[in-house]
């Protein structure tokens, strides 16, 4: 049972575009559109690819806010775009999209069940200006995903950009989703900064990358982006890894030599940062995309954490699983595919916000991460 009064909050959901009526507000690219992962995020959000538009996107994601039954508010996440080290935007780099406006669209439209997370890119020249605009405008987290957004977060500029979050939402710090570790969902700017997400580096990461054609100077250097995120933290940056920097598809140590985790790196950050006051110099690690059969093993990983440093969410519309399915369920299932709806092999047939809240409850009913990030807001 949640404590009396306190918030479910999924603190990681997507929303898009793509850009056919209202390229303003939002886009994919057709590189993006492309790609399988695509395919299967409209295949999770039950849209057929015939039928996808703005307006159909839009409309199946505030069906799918709306009728969360466990959920009482989901965080809807901005994407700016790429942007170069002299802060210039690259639309021709930029694979998605999303902007501030759309998402405070999109709470008008479903007041009470939005939550602002907005995403402002740091090398821009209005930085300050905009994250002011948006907390004005109730904005309760910053995202960054520096791959696809081209931030290098070596850069000298990190750590005040940090310090200026750090009391951005009325002296109490405007927490930064940082995402980190593989991406698979959206593709990098720029094929040789796909590791600009990583919090670690390997020899043979290091030796893969230079395969790639990478310049030594494309790549993050791994301790000056713990020497800026240290310093941020420092100064009260609040900063929540997302997915808790692990793998995607790694089960076992072998597995892992051939994917990338930065869970390691996550763990020793909030041992050394532990969630303070107000959230001042704190981290935390969302368990958004966990509630599949690959990452199932890890979640002796994350019960290990501090319970009250690991926060909720679904990153819908990427797959999630009924992992707890009795034989009954199955059966049900079987009975549906063999009825021609093949898709239930793979996707619940329920509210995927809510089957991923029913699945973590599964395994940790009674953890603190439910309502962690309604405590931080308030």
């Amino acid at each position: 049972m949640r404590p009396a009064g306190e918030r479910v909050i999924d603190v990681h959901f997507h929303v898009g575009l793509l850009g056919d009526q209202w390229p303003s507000s939002g886009w994919l690219s057709s590189r993006l559109r492309s790609d399988p992962a695509y395919k299967i995020f409209l295949a999770y959000a039950r849209v057929d690819e015939a039928d996808a538009c703005d307006a159909t996107l839009k409309e199946t994601t505030l069906r799918v806010i709306d009728s969360c039954g466990h959920v009482d508010q989901v965080v809807c996440l901005a994407l700016d775009k790429a942007h170069d080290a002299a802060g210039n935007a690259l639309d021709d780099q930029t694979h998605l999209w999303v902007a501030n406006d759309y998402v405070l669209e999109l709470q008008r439209a479903l007041p009470g069940r939005i939550l602002f997370g907005a995403s402002v890119h740091p090398f821009r020249a209005d930085f300050e200006t905009e994250v002011r605009r948006c907390v004005d405008r109730g904005a309760v987290l910053l995202k960054w995903l520096p791959s696809a957004q081209r931030i290098d977060l070596a850069d000298e500029r990190i750590p005040d950009r940090l310090r200026f979050l750090a009391t951005a939402r009325d002296g109490r710090p405007l927490p930064l989703l940082l995402h980190c570790g593989a991406e698979y969902a959206i593709p990098p700017s720029d094929e040789r900064l796909s590791t600009l997400d990583f919090l670690s580096w390997t020899r043979w990461e290091g030796f893969v990358n230079r395969l790639r054609g990478s310049r030594r100077k494309a790549v993050p250097r791994v301790s000056l982006v713990h020497r800026n995120l240290e310093a941020g933290l420092a100064g009260g940056a609040a900063v929540i890894f997302a997915h808790c920097g692990f793998p995607y598809f790694a089960e076992g140590r072998l597995a892992r030599l051939a994917e990338h985790s930065d869970y390691r790196v996550v763990a020793d950050f909030i041992r050394r940062h532990p969630v303070r006051e107000h959230g001042h110099g704190s981290c935390f690690a969302d368990v958004s995309a966990c509630c599949t059969p690959f990452r199932r093993p890890m979640f002796d990983d994350i019960a290990a954490l501090p319970a009250e440093s690991v926060l909720f969410g679904s990153d819908f519309p990427t797959p999630v699983f009924e992992l707890s399915a009795d034989l009954e369920e199955m059966l049900e299932d079987l009975k549906a595919v063999l009825h021609g709806a093949l898709d239930r092999v793979l996707i619940p047939e329920d509210n995927l916000v809510d089957v991923n809240y029913r699945e973590l409850l599964h395994v940790f009913g009674g953890h603190k991460l439910f309502t962690n990030f309604d405590r931080v807001l308030r």
